[in-house]
């Protein structure tokens, strides 16, 4: 086999077009009829635009096959724009593989990895750093096989909260809600984002900025400031997150610290996701205990979270009280996409919150 054979992209009979907004109608209509259309990623259109068109990294790069007899799409590959920071301060580019979808009449025709091959190749030719996701385990031998690495399992950490509630609903000797209503999450303490947004708004672009520069960075970082928490949390047209915000003991009203987080319903239990965790002063009377403050605010069953070991984040959520979840964890896949000094394979290399790790 002769190198252009090896490195020659995987031919399929439908056209392959670069996906823009005008496809939007069609993309919906796959997505639909291939992965549902319930929950808080349910394709609507509001969603779409939000997840591709309004991320603050730039609009998503994809491409479709396009059945030109049926006038119908019958696949789809999109990757969101990410960015990433080292300590140092240097910046890498990255894409995020996120939604595919081959309509049921076109399945076993070689779609996916055309589609997904020429991704690859045109992320590479305009400069992209890293693709990286998230596969299941029915997904991941699809992605090693066309060079995607596995780096880490990246554990998952849970405080429970009420364990012999979660008992009686583990055995159905009590019921647990149908829905996700903040108020059934949270004490008054948890603040809904846009209130939190209009009290705080000022104080908390100050305080992120302060957080990102003062702690311990372990590894690559998405990039963080205000704007990309409002569009992340703030602006999901789904999922309403939640804050709960800390404030000095002196003066109520100045920001000391704050965490963002998202009900869940997950089995049969009330989870609540502890997506990120930004601080004042580290090591202050106020932020030491400030994970066993909220812990007080909730009303779920526990709390979940990841992050980075050797990060400060890791270490406060071990001082209060939360544990390695048994038999959990998140697949994290990478695929270099460039000569890069940072070598992406390795765990080490990584310093992610279950925000950044969470599908959305």
């Amino acid at each position: 086999m002769t190198t252009e054979t090896k490195n020659a992209l995987p031919t399929t009979p439908y056209a392959i077009r670069a996906y823009d907004t005008s496809a939007i109608p069609a993309v919906l209509e796959l997505t639909r009829t291939t992965l549902g259309d319930s929950g808080a990623v349910r394709k609507t259109e509001a969603f779409w635009h939000w997840k591709h068109e309004q991320n603050p990294f730039g609009s998503s790069s994809g491409l479709y096959a396009w059945d030109e007899a049926a006038a119908q799409m019958a696949g789809l590959r999109v990757l969101m724009r990410w960015r990433f920071a080292d300590d140092a301060g240097n910046q890498f580019r990255g894409a995020r593989a996120v939604d595919t979808a081959t309509h049921p009449n076109y399945q076993r025709q070689g779609i996916f990895s055309a589609l997904t091959k020429r991704a690859v190749q045109d992320l590479t030719k305009d400069g992209t750093d890293l693709i990286f996701n998230t596969p299941n385990t029915k997904s991941m031998p699809g992605y090693l096989k066309m060079g995607w690495q596995s780096v880490a399992k990246w554990p998952l950490y849970i405080r429970p909260l009420r364990p012999i509630r979660m008992a009686a609903r583990r055995f159905g000797l009590a019921s647990t809600p149908q829905e996700v209503t903040f108020a059934d999450f949270f004490r008054p303490a948890v603040m809904p984002w846009s209130v939190f947004a209009e009290r705080y708004g000022a104080q908390a672009a100050t305080l992120i900025d302060q957080w990102e520069a003062q702690r311990r960075h372990v590894g690559l970082r998405t990039v963080r400031d205000w704007g990309y928490l409002q569009w992340r949390y703030g602006e999901h047209p789904h999922i309403q997150y939640g804050v709960y915000a800390l404030g000095h003991p002196e003066q109520p009203s100045q920001l000391a610290g704050f965490a963002i987080l998202r009900p869940n319903i997950r089995s049969k239990w009330q989870e609540v996701v502890l997506a990120e965790i930004f601080l004042g002063k580290l090591g202050s009377k106020e932020t030491g205990g400030f994970l066993r403050l909220l812990a007080k605010e909730m009303k779920s069953d526990y709390l979940i979270a990841h992050f980075g070991p050797k990060t400060i984040e890791h270490a406060l959520l071990r001082a209060a009280g939360y544990l390695a979840a048994p038999r959990q964890g998140i697949s994290f896949t990478v695929r270099p996409l460039q000569e890069n000094t940072a070598d992406f394979t390795q765990p080490s290399t990584w310093d992610l919150s279950l925000g950044d790790l969470e599908i959305f």
